[in-house]
């Protein structure tokens, strides 16, 4: 198993794949939530997404972010 780290946080896939119920879930995802920073214009980095992902895992978290931003336009 290959292990990163990112400053003093250790980011390995073990800390996410308990919270997703397959590898693919887990990066689908991840790729819905930096598809939409991007497109609303925030910064992005690994350690970010990896982070929002191990506290916000369900589909409905980047729902709710889209919704917020919507309505902010």
């Amino acid at each position: 198993m290959k292990e990163y780290t990112a400053g003093k946080q250790l980011l390995t896939n073990q800390s996410l794949r308990g919270l997703f119920k397959s590898n693919f879930e887990l990066t689908n995802q991840a790729i819905r939530l930096a598809r939409f920073y991007i497109k609303s214009g925030h910064e992005v980095s690994m350690t970010k997404l990896l982070s929002e992902l191990k506290r916000n895992p369900s589909e409905q978290y980047l729902k709710d972010l889209q919704k917020m931003e919507e309505d902010d336009e």
